[in-house]
């Protein structure tokens, strides 16, 4: 069957034509390619029919525990995360004739042969292209191609789409009242007009990287787009005269061009995935905030504008890993140039980090303030020379006259290390008094 002839079925009628044709060729690679599968479907007493019936991807690729509930009223089974507060309220109402946990593949996996043979089956699972640029998983399965159309008022809640590939698909007036999860799929291209609820994308491709390709993104156009969960290699996507509302996205790369859109409660962030690069975390976090500030979002905007440069600065950190080409042509001499100019900028970022987080937690320059205080009243009690020594209240008194300098006069050190203390003081007074003050002050800046 085609494209447009299964987008036709109603959702029960495809699901059942996918149990029957697709799903079992996935199968089979999944069990002669993913290592100890045999073994996690035995522990954990999962029936293949169930998978089938549920959708194959969440019982493979799922990063937490999960249960299957079997419903009072249709005897139907469902799947939840254990923890979730859905399945929480259907606890409390009586809703449920029984529940069964297990852990799924991934998870187990990592529990029970270490994160090595996690990351080797996450690169097996990640949706390449053949040379013929048929999209395809698990080294030769071609997923299943039902895009490349334009669909009206088509029912998607209740299909199962994980392994598929929906690229150039058009989507108008979508019909959706459920979660429709897009796991391990090719969605480079789709179009979604007139808005659309609860998707949620896990390790699907939704861009076309290729220089000479033509321009494919997710493009989301003319309507309210809910409730998005995306957590993939690289986000892009463009929004127009739209309103995307409780958005969660996690990426490595990350950017977006708005035109006539509203933002309420979206989330960006990096997803590490293994080990982080803080250079690509900091140009995530970049763009973040660029998408934010374009839509006079100053709170989102400032949060992304934080990690960005605390990323920045801890990929400042490790020279070698930041300049990997130059690193490699360079000799020993201008290795050391590289590593002493980002020792200290990385220096004078840690500076900035600690006194009054880049400017995004001003609180920290009031808390250092104290410190400073607290500190020298302490030297100015202990030290023999000092006029106030052993006066705990004059101390604390001359400290906190001298950090604001106001200069009363009254109590001034006569040996010479504790007046250079009182100087150094003075001026750490008037530096954090301007960082807490100019914290604030940029609350309203634009980033």
């Amino acid at each position: 069957m085609n494209a447009t002839e299964l987008w036709q079925l109603s959702p029960e009628q495809f699901n059942e034509w996918r149990r029957e044709n697709d799903y079992p060729m996935i199968w089979d690679f999944l069990v002669a390619s993913l290592p100890h599968f045999n073994d996690w479907m035995l522990e954990q007493r999962i029936d293949k029919g169930v998978i089938f019936q549920i959708g194959i991807a969440r019982f493979i690729s799922s990063r937490c525990v999960l249960s299957l509930c079997v419903y009072m009223s249709d005897d139907r089974t469902r799947l939840y995360e254990t923890a979730s507060s859905a399945l929480e309220s259907l606890r409390k109402s009586g809703l449920i004739r029984s529940e069964t946990r297990f852990e799924p593949y991934a998870m187990w996996l990592a529990g029970k042969h270490g994160k090595e043979e996690v990351k080797r089956v996450q690169s097996l699972l990640s949706v390449s292209e053949n040379n013929k640029g048929e999209a395809q998983v698990l080294g030769g399965h071609r997923l299943l191609n039902i895009g490349g159309i334009a669909l009206k008022s088509s029912i998607i809640s209740g299909r199962l789409l994980d392994f598929t590939c929906l690229d150039e698909l058009s989507l108008d007036s979508a019909v959706n009242n459920s979660k429709v999860y897009l796991w391990h799929c090719s969605a480079k291209g789709v179009r979604i007009n007139g808005g659309v609820i609860g998707l949620d994308l896990f390790d699907s491709l939704l861009w076309d990287h290729r220089a000479w390709a033509k321009k494919r993104e997710l493009a989301l156009e003319e309507g309210v787009f809910q409730d998005f969960t995306i957590e993939c290699e690289e986000m892009r996507f463009h929004s127009s005269r739209a309103v995307l509302k409780n958005f969660t996205i996690r990426a490595k790369h990350f950017d977006a061009t708005m035109e006539h859109t509203n933002l309420d409660k979206v989330q960006v962030s990096y997803n590490e995935n293994g080990r982080i690069d803080h250079s690509e975390a900091s140009k995530l976090y970049r763009n973040a905030k660029r998408l934010f500030s374009s839509v006079g979002d100053t709170v989102d905007a400032g949060e992304c504008y934080y990690q960005e440069k605390l990323h920045e600065m801890k990929s400042l950190a490790r020279p070698k890993e930041l300049f990997k080409e130059r690193w490699l042509r360079s000799g020993l001499r201008q290795r050391g140039g590289f590593s002493l100019r980002c020792y200290l900028k990385c220096a004078a970022k840690f500076v900035s980090f600690i006194t009054w987080g880049f400017g995004e937690r001003p609180i920290r320059s009031l808390l250092m303030s104290m410190g400073v205080i607290l500190l020298a009243a302490l030297t100015y009690f202990l030290a023999p020379a000092s006029v106030t020594h052993h006066e705990l209240g004059r101390s604390l008194y001359f400290s906190i006259v001298t950090f604001v300098t106001l200069g009363y006069g009254d109590i001034s050190q006569t040996a010479s290390p504790l007046q250079l203390l009182s100087a150094i003081e003075a001026f750490c007074g008037m530096f954090l008094t301007g960082l807490f003050l100019a914290g604030f002050a940029s609350k309203t800046k634009q980033y």
